[in-house]
């Protein structure tokens, strides 16, 4: 498995999500294929922090699945529109 860190940011005006709904949200937003094994979220200087473990065979794809599936989640989740990932 490989690990993917990175980040989301609300919108300045966004009172924000908890750590955990974030996770929720992502995961609803995940697929099987994805090969997304664990998603953990903890809240960091008005940011949300993100660690995802993959089984992708490579960095770069890891990397690149993730990315993915939080801008599925920003572009499909009302609450996170306007969200950025870091």
């Amino acid at each position: 498995m490989l690990l993917t860190r990175l980040a989301l940011r609300p919108p300045d005006d966004d009172r924000g999500l908890s750590a955990g709904e974030l996770t929720d949200l992502l995961w609803l937003n995940a697929t099987a294929a994805d090969g997304i094994r664990h998603i953990h979220a903890r809240s960091i200087a008005g940011r949300l922090a993100v660690a995802v473990f993959t089984v992708a065979s490579e960095q770069a794809i890891s990397d690149y699945i993730v990315q993915r599936v939080c801008e599925r989640a920003i572009r499909s989740v009302p609450a996170l529109r306007g969200w950025t990932v870091t």
